[in-house]
């Protein structure tokens, strides 16, 4: 007699699954554990929507832009079922956390809502639509820890996304990540070890380990802010086969030089931190409820290039938040040209309930928060251009993630310090560490030869 398990393995086989994601590295290491726990239960991977049975929509509710994004493209799908009724389409992640039963009153083709919390109940939970057609809204698990199940897929190539928590304690006023993730949730460090050394032994040479707030992690032994993601770095650094370590996202009331010593003295960890500022104004930062200030901020990227020389550093930076004044964002202009970010990740507040913010006035114009954002990337693109300007000349060590999207006569790779750089060479290079003089550089990437 087949277990309930082993039914639910029966029923799928032969369905074909097509995940589209919207979104953070969170975002899309949840596509890839749900399609590697539907494969377990013989799903096979459709190349389109077309080919497929069951279409899964995975987004991020962080910005209103890629919500409207993904119910336009869902709602494309019109079409398609009427003209295959049986097809499944679900909608999961933090948006489906976030509308729930809206999200089948505002696109009425979804057969599935599901939250992250409920992401490992997907088998079943398709299994019930296929048999009952009736739609199902399962988010009633955002804070219940995810099972430590290791599904076998995971997507091509030598790098892989290892999730070391979930949900956020934080409560930044303009976030909705604590709503929709639930409160922080670290994983036991010896949970993360036996996965790391499963894709160790299959390959992976680069960890990207995720989480809110890495550096909140309290999954292993440690005293003080941080200490137990120091220990985390110093435990993965000592598994073999793996060559990198990177994390984010750090926060920097969490950030500390005990952690800079550990990106300085561990040999795996690269050299790349991203640290969101966000904001530039102390006012600003506090109706935020950032908990750091300017200053603070300052001299953490102060320790940091002392302790790290050479090492990047990325930031978040947000124009227009309420009440923001020219006074306020000329202060953050004046930190980025301080720091000299290697990059940023640019946005225009808009207002994401129930994040506290959204109750204050959303007063500052939205010709002024374009005006803002325009500044702020034109700072960051100088910035980026001179950093990037200051290693020609220099030896870096790239591992080769495939061709260049954009010239495909080249290959493309990453720095240890997270920067993109092409160079002609083999394609049987992919997927191996290669040395190369960086010959020129934009503010986007590095261009440089192979070394003989």
């Amino acid at each position: 007699m087949l277990d309930k398990r082993d039914k639910t393995k029966n029923e799928a086989k032969g369905l074909r699954l097509y995940v589209r994601t919207f979104g953070c590295q969170m975002n899309f290491r949840d596509s890839e554990y749900v399609a590697g726990i539907l494969i377990d239960k013989g799903f096979s991977l459709a190349d389109s929507v077309d080919d497929a049975d069951v279409i899964l929509f995975n987004s991020c509710s962080v910005r209103k832009h890629a919500e409207d994004r993904l119910f336009s493209n869902i709602s494309k799908l019109k079409k398609l079922k009427a003209k295959k009724p049986d097809l499944v389409i679900g909608l999961i992640g933090c948006t489906a956390q976030s509308y729930k039963n809206e999200a089948i009153l505002r696109t009425p083709i979804l057969d599935l809502v599901c939250g992250p919390g409920n992401e490992s109940d997907l088998p079943r939970l398709i299994a019930d639509v296929l048999k009952n057609r009736c739609a199902i809204v399962a988010a009633d698990k955002v804070n219940e820890k995810r099972p430590e199940l290791f599904p076998g897929y995971r997507e091509a190539g030598s790098k892989a996304y290892v999730s070391i928590g979930e949900g956020c304690d934080n409560y930044c006023s303009y976030c909705i990540v604590p709503y929709v993730r639930g409160k922080e949730r670290s994983r036991d460090a010896e949970d993360i070890a036996r996965e790391v050394k499963d894709l160790a032994s299959r390959g992976f040479k680069e960890l990207i380990l995720l989480g809110q707030n890495v550096n909140s992690y309290k999954g292993a032994g440690g005293r003080g802010p941080g200490a137990s993601f120091v220990k985390l770095l110093e435990s993965l650094n000592s598994i073999d086969g793996i060559e990198r370590i990177r994390f984010m996202t750090s926060h920097p009331k969490d950030a500390h030089t005990e952690l800079f010593m550990a990106m300085r003295d561990l040999e795996k960890v690269c050299e790349h931190l991203h640290l969101p500022l966000q904001s530039g104004s102390d006012r600003i930062l506090k109706l935020m409820n950032r908990k750091y200030t300017a200053k603070k901020y300052l001299k953490l990227i102060e320790d940091y290039r002392k302790l790290v020389p050479g090492g990047s550093i990325t930031t978040d930076i947000i124009v227009g938040f309420p009440s923001e004044t020219e006074n306020d964002f000329r202060k953050t202009c004046r930190i980025m040209e301080t720091v000299g970010f290697d990059s940023a990740f640019t946005f225009k507040y808009s207002p994401r309930p129930p994040a506290k913010s959204a109750e204050l006035k959303d007063d500052v114009p939205q010709e002024a928060k374009e005006k803002r954002l325009a500044t702020v990337i034109e700072l960051q693109c100088r910035s980026s251009q001179k950093r990037n300007e200051d290693i020609v000349g220099k030896k870096a060590e790239i591992l080769v993630d495939g061709h260049s999207k954009k010239d495909v006569s080249l290959l493309s790779g990453r720095t240890r310090t997270n920067k993109t750089a092409v160079f002609k060479g083999d394609a049987s290079l992919v997927g191996a560490f290669v040395n190369i003089e960086i010959e020129s550089a934009t503010p986007f990437a590095l261009k440089g030869k192979i070394l003989q």
